[in-house]
């Protein structure tokens, strides 16, 4: 098992490299990244007002004046469920139920997206880019709010029926980062967003858990086998004609310092504010969305 890994390691390490050699020097000269077409806007404006319609989506914002258009945000969204059908649906400039605040949102999501045909242009257009420490540097230094899932794809490895599991407690670069810059914490949540795929996750008795979340680290997402209606790529309806409705909750801000070198002390405190507000924003809205028997846990 140890040799396994040691070999999965090294051909991480390679992939990156190759993977970087690509990025910069084949696939920004042959499939460059720019403005939009205007067709492509008329394209994604629909396709992002259809997607509000299908989910009934509904937004809660418990206090609209606090988010300010003169402030940096880093939205922390919780869950990430088997996929966070909640990111390029809302968090972009197209949804007019996103606070005006924070309409020129970025999204971090894998890197992953901008090697793929399908994804890589409609993702960039949308507003999400590659989650790496450099961009979230660099979106916030350009007076640019962010929106990242902060547990990631490591909370595909906690998912259970009937449970939001919150990878959060070892969470602390989202917030080292906006304590550099001095943006605001802003805790959010999804409510329904779990139930719009089924999902079937390798581990064990088959494969052990080890080997998973190392090809996990490797490829940057869980290799999870997904479905929705019918079994194809549609997500679930909870009716012929009614979809899984969501329900997109924003707690209030917290405000941070800037810190250039913040301590191991004053980020853990700053995470664990936000910890508590998450666990409170469930609580309080958990009902209303149609989820008080789920049970809400932070890990």
């Amino acid at each position: 098992m140890a040799d396994l890994l040691a070999v999965l390691a090294s051909c991480k390490e390679l992939l990156l490299e190759l993977r970087a050699v690509f990025d910069k020097q084949i696939l920004n000269v042959l499939w460059p990244l720019g403005k939009a077409p205007v067709l492509m806007e008329r394209f994604l404006n629909f396709s992002v007002q259809s997607a509000m319609q299908y989910f009934s989506l509904k937004v809660i914002c418990e206090d609209y004046d606090a988010i300010k258009p003169d402030q940096t945000y880093v939205v922390g969204l919780e869950p990430h469920s088997a996929l966070p059908t909640a990111l390029p649906m809302m968090f972009n400039k197209y949804c007019q139920a996103l606070p005006k605040a924070l309409q020129d949102i970025k999204v971090l999501a894998t890197s992953t997206v901008f090697y793929l045909p399908a994804t890589r242009h409609p993702w960039y257009w949308l507003g999400i880019r590659s989650i790496d420490r450099d961009t979230f540097h660099s979106l916030l230094a350009a007076q640019n709010s962010v929106v990242l899932v902060p547990g990631g794809v490591s909370e595909c490895m906690l998912m259970r029926k009937g449970q939001e599991v919150m990878y959060l407690t070892k969470r602390t670069g989202f917030v080292r980062i906006a304590l550099n810059h001095g943006a605001h914490l802003l805790p959010c949540f999804a409510f329904g967003q779990s139930d719009t795929y089924s999902w079937l996750r390798p581990g064990p008795p088959f494969i052990p858990n080890m080997v998973v979340e190392t090809v996990r680290k490797w490829l940057g997402f869980v290799p999870l086998i997904m479905w929705g209606r019918w079994g194809t790529t549609i997500p679930h309806k909870v009716s012929f004609l009614v979809a899984v409705p969501m329900l997109v909750v924003f707690g209030k801000p917290i405000q941070l310092p800037k810190m250039e070198h913040p301590s191991k002390e004053e980020i853990q405190k700053y995470l664990q504010l936000y910890i508590n507000a998450m666990q409170a924003l469930c609580q309080k809205h958990k009902d209303c969305a149609g989820y008080g028997g789920t049970t809400f846990k932070v890990v």
